[in-house]
């Protein structure tokens, strides 16, 4: 029996990465595999099949620690090694290792991430720790990891090293990625990334998406209800929460200004998960300050029912990660892919998403007019959603044949064996 070993150092946080790594889990061992599922944190797969729907308990799971010896304990003789954990560059130990990369995250130029308003700060920053290898970035991490020195800094800059070491400290990053024969990402805005930093042609995988149908038994009536669903943090390509409900109140005291029958009606729905880092807590309250006087909503780490309740009831799906990034600067910061978006457009959403990342790719891949559903200014989306909530027309159904083509379970099942075919 072939055997394969799947490492997903963040299983517990039971996300969009957690949702492409249990299902190659379930592809392989449905194809024969000997399946070996490995974590940093014991997850009981009763709470995978709850919140993901997907069933690994056939699956052996292990717990390691950041010891690598165990990974490659682990991995040494096996047929196959998928390392999908973000920013995680362990080495590939078995016979043919293939990385799912999030996004390139190490690099000379974006390691730390770091920006400041301090102006001296900047400048040292850049002139300084930009021009050293990513092998010396580690020797500063590692620095920061014994010391703890970084304590004293800035809560912003405390935060994005404290992320960084929770990640792992990888010297010789060259040789790492060396050792892997085979490199998938989730979108082709990723593929250029890839591209750009290791110089490296990956694969495009598009994620397994759960696929929702207007025609759900738990549709009566569609409200006039606008939803976003995303993680409510600040690190990394956070989801401009605070950008749309800016955006509402703008729309709503527009609608209410010139008399729009159905205004009593209209409300925003947010649904996402919050951590228990400070950085997220802190955002949670100022979004309640923020939109205090208005009908928005926030659902926070809710069930996987209620998330599909809330798309299968809302009229109108907003998506703005990287509103007011610099796409050359922070690229990480805009979206990946874009789950939440293709979950919603199968729910029967009318999609109003932010023009950067990987967003407008899912628009060209469903042949959606980029005019109507991309915004780039916040007057753009309200415009737009605004065009969109006088018409009566919602999502045509001809689309759904596009998802299940592009992005559903059983294309992802499809592609990823021909690329595990492939020599």
């Amino acid at each position: 029996m072939r055997t394969a070993v799947i490492y997903d150092k963040w299983l517990a946080g039971l996300g969009g990465g957690e949702v492409v790594a249990c299902t190659m889990a379930r592809v392989l061992k449905d194809a024969g595999f000997n399946v070996t599922l490995v974590s940093q944190t014991k997850v009981n797969p009763e709470i995978i099949l709850e919140t993901l729907s997907i069933n690994v308990k056939d699956i052996r799971l292990e717990i390691i620690n950041d010891n690598e010896s165990q990974l490659k304990q682990l991995c040494e003789n096996k047929d196959l090694f998928i390392n999908i954990s973000f920013m995680d560059y362990s080495y590939g130990y078995a016979k043919k290792n293939i990385y799912y990369v999030h996004f390139p995250t190490v690099s000379s130029k974006s390691l730390l991430n770091f920006r400041s308003k301090n102006r001296r700060l900047n400048s040292f920053y850049n002139k300084y720790l930009l021009a050293f290898p990513s092998g010396m970035f580690n020797y500063v991490l590692t620095f920061f990891k014994v010391t703890r020195f970084h304590r004293y800094l800035s809560p912003s800059f405390k935060e994005r090293i404290d992320d960084r070491l929770r990640a792992g400290i990888y010297n010789n990053l060259p040789n790492r990625l060396k050792s892997y024969q085979v490199f998938v990402t989730h979108s082709k805005y990723v593929k250029k990334w890839i591209n750009k930093a290791w110089g490296i042609n990956a694969k495009v995988l598009y994620p397994p998406v759960k696929l929702l149908s207007s025609n759900d038994a738990r549709l009566t009536t569609r409200h006039n209800w606008i939803c976003s669903v995303g993680r409510f943090f600040t690190l990394g390509h956070g989801k401009k929460q605070e950008i749309m409900v800016e955006a509402f109140k703008k729309l709503y005291s527009e609608l209410v200004t010139s008399h729009y029958p159905l205004v009593t009606s209209l409300q925003i729905h947010f649904v996402g998960g919050v951590g228990n880092e400070p950085s997220s807590l802190r955002f949670i309250e100022q979004l309640r300050d923020q939109a205090k006087g208005y009908p928005i909503y926030f659902h926070y780490n809710v069930d996987r029912k209620e998330v599909e309740d809330v798309l299968l009831k809302s009229r109108i799906y907003w998506h703005a990660t990287g509103f007011g990034e610099n796409p050359d600067l922070d690229p990480i910061k805009f979206e990946h892919f874009g789950i939440a978006p293709v979950e919603a457009i199968s729910a029967g959403c009318i999609p109003i998403l932010f023009n950067g990342g990987g967003l407008p790719e899912i628009l060209n891949v469903l042949k959606l007019n980029a005019k109507k559903h991309l915004f780039t200014t916040q007057k753009e989306l309200v415009t737009n959603t605004k065009l969109v909530m006088r018409a009566s027309k919602q999502i045509d159904s001809s689309l759904l044949k596009k998802l299940a083509s592009n992005f559903s379970q059983s294309s992802f099942k499809k592609n990823f064996l021909s690329i595990l075919h492939e020599k």
